[in-house]
């Protein structure tokens, strides 16, 4: 999975993210952090998953790429769920999905 935004820092993509995810039951379970210019989402409910993206410059833009995942066993099923879910806030913040 492969997220592209304009060029900002990674706080700044945090940021918006978060103020589109604001009012949503998804908020409620999921956290955001930067490490390192990392971007950490972490789903918490029944056990803690955790996605990291590296992060990579690209000419105007700033491209995360997964780069590791550790999903707990009782999200397995809602994984594919989630990441749409994540999906749609991540295009109402300016970002968009790349094919990997």
């Amino acid at each position: 999975m492969k997220i592209q935004f304009s060029k900002q820092s990674t706080e700044e993509v945090i940021a918006s993210l978060k103020k589109e995810m604001t009012g949503r039951s998804l908020s409620d379970i999921v956290s955001m952090e930067s490490d390192s210019g990392k971007l950490i989402i972490k789903i918490s409910k029944l056990g803690t998953s955790t996605l990291t993206f590296d992060r990579e410059e690209r000419d105007s833009n700033i491209v995360f790429s997964l780069s590791s995942e550790k999903i707990a066993f009782a999200h397995k099923a809602f994984k594919d769920e989630v990441k749409e879910k994540l999906s749609g806030i991540i295009g109402k913040a300016g970002g968009k999905i790349l094919q990997a």
